[in-house]
């Protein structure tokens, strides 16, 4: 049976993207809730777009500290490794690199 997390496949790299986009919506989701002390509400106002009927509660999900911290939580372990300059090893790890970015770019 193939190792798809050591190949780089299109599995791989979608589960990558997923992984990043998942912790990124769980931690703005958890600023949101008050669950974590180092953050808070988002800082947007209303969106201009936002029926005018709708009720804005004015704290939002704090989507740039849950992409700050997914880049530096999901991408520790590629940016830990060195490798040889041209290895396959460093491909792989610049690809799951791109993959955790496109993930939280998403969720954006």
């Amino acid at each position: 049976m193939r190792d798809f997390s050591i190949s780089g496949s299109r599995e791989s790299a979608f589960a990558h993207a997923l992984a990043a986009a998942g912790v990124a919506y769980a931690i703005s989701r958890a600023c949101k809730d008050g669950q974590l002390s180092s953050c808070g509400c988002s800082r947007m106002r209303r969106p201009k777009d936002l029926r005018k009927d709708w009720v804005w509660g004015g704290c939002g999900d704090n989507l740039e500290y849950g992409y700050k911290f997914t880049q530096t939580f999901v991408d520790i372990t590629e940016k830990e490794r060195r490798y040889k300059r041209g290895a396959r090893a460093q491909g792989k790890s610049l690809m799951n690199l791109h993959n955790n970015e496109a993930g939280r770019r998403v969720s954006r």
